[in-house]
């Protein structure tokens, strides 16, 4: 039975009760009908609780990534570093890889949760469901930004770092756990409404500092004169690199923004 259907059938039910019974009979048969329809649509209202809950965990995973990649940056120290060995920091960085591919697809597993879940919720407006996927979308974008930059440090011919992810990485990681902080306020986002407005304050204040950062190391590498052809190729992967975990901060700051039309909706 179609919507419109459902609606003819009901109309037709409460016009031959009205004209059958008393008003008071009509009214109580209506309430009696009103609840019968909303104990029916209950079923398939959206379970709120689990959209935060797949919220929480996709931020979470979002932390795990950004805490990852500081780890590694703080590990792979420069060549004649006593702390790690060659070998030792290269098997940590294929570690590090393996680690966030793993985290990546679980990112990619939540989020098509939460798809399933929109799909099945037939309360919200087209609208509605399209700021949770966008929310969703820009948040997993996050993870994978992440996975493919440490991916993209695998090619370089040395273990260390390059400086420029060593800048990158503490600001992801400080804006990731902003997004993770704010995410929570959704259960309660009257009563959270400062704390949420603050984080997204900080989380845009946080890119503009990674576009800062990104500035100073686009004109240093195209501008620093160059010694051998592998040191342009290597300063090549490193500028794509950068390129990444800005493209990586600009998904926060998407995130921010649809976590501030939230706030103005009053909740998702």
């Amino acid at each position: 039975m179609t919507r419109g259907e459902a609606r003819k059938r009901f109309a037709a039910l409460i016009a031959r009760q009205a004209e059958t019974r008393s008003p008071a009979a009509t009214l109580l048969a209506h309430y009696l009908l009103l609840g019968s329809v909303l104990h029916s649509m209950s079923v398939f209202l959206p379970h709120e609780k689990k959209f935060f809950s797949l919220f929480e965990e996709l931020a979470d995973t979002a932390v795990e990534a950004a805490q990852l990649m500081l780890d590694l940056s703080a590990d792979a120290q420069p060549e004649g570093s006593l702390s790690l060995s060659h070998d030792a920091r290269r098997s940590n960085l294929m570690e590090v890889r393996e680690r966030l591919k793993i985290i990546e697809q679980e990112g990619d597993a939540i989020v098509h949760q939460i798809i399933q879940g929109l799909f099945h919720d037939h309360t919200r407006v087209t609208e509605e469901k399209g700021d949770i996927r966008y929310f969703a979308h820009n948040l997993d974008n996050v993870i994978d930004g992440v996975e493919k930059a440490v991916a993209r440090l695998a090619f370089t011919p040395h273990p260390s770092i390059p400086e420029p992810v060593s800048e990158f990485a503490p600001i992801i990681l400080k804006t990731a756990n902003e997004i993770k902080k704010a995410v929570c306020c959704l259960r309660s986002i009257r009563r959270s409404e400062v704390t949420l407005e603050e984080c997204c304050i900080r989380i845009n204040e946080l890119e503009n500092i990674a576009d800062r950062v990104n500035r100073k190391w686009v004109k240093r590498l195209m501008t620093t004169p160059t010694e051998s052809s592998n040191e342009v190729l290597e300063r090549l992967l490193i500028k794509e690199i950068v390129d990444i975990l800005e493209d990586t901060m600009d998904n926060c700051e998407d995130v921010a923004n649809i976590l501030e039309t939230f706030r103005l909706k009053g909740g998702i």
